[in-house]
């Protein structure tokens, strides 16, 4: 379970990032960020195109569980994951590739000496 203190729960908090936020998009798998002081704050938007609840809860418990991983290599900043159709078919280490991919794209993820 990602920490209370990293979860992106307001309404306004995701229409902020969606208009005013930085896009990085990959096949299934997109990231909306803004640099922030307070730390490290990640969202995820799963569609009801996706599927039932039962397959959009465990799309959304795979991601929450590879963005724990990365609190604390991050620099601070809010972000949300949005998919995309499709994604329920990935496996879990293409979906951990395709969010690893959108952090780095992103220059979010600290250098080692910075760590």
């Amino acid at each position: 379970m990602l920490a209370k203190k990293n979860r992106l729960t307001k309404k306004g908090s995701f229409a902020y990032l969606h208009s005013h936020g930085e896009r990085v998009p990959e096949k299934k798998v997109k990231l909306n960020f803004v640099r922030s002081k307070n730390g490290v704050r990640i969202g995820f938007l799963v569609s009801n195109k996706i599927g039932h609840a039962v397959v959009r809860n465990k799309v959304k418990r795979r991601m929450r569980a590879i963005a724990r991983e990365f609190t604390d290599k991050l620099y601070p900043c809010q972000a949300v994951f949005v998919v995309v159709p499709g994604v329920d078919k990935l496996s879990f280490d293409e979906l951990k590739r395709q969010m690893t991919s959108c952090f780095n794209r992103a220059k979010l993820v600290k250098t080692h000496e910075e760590a």
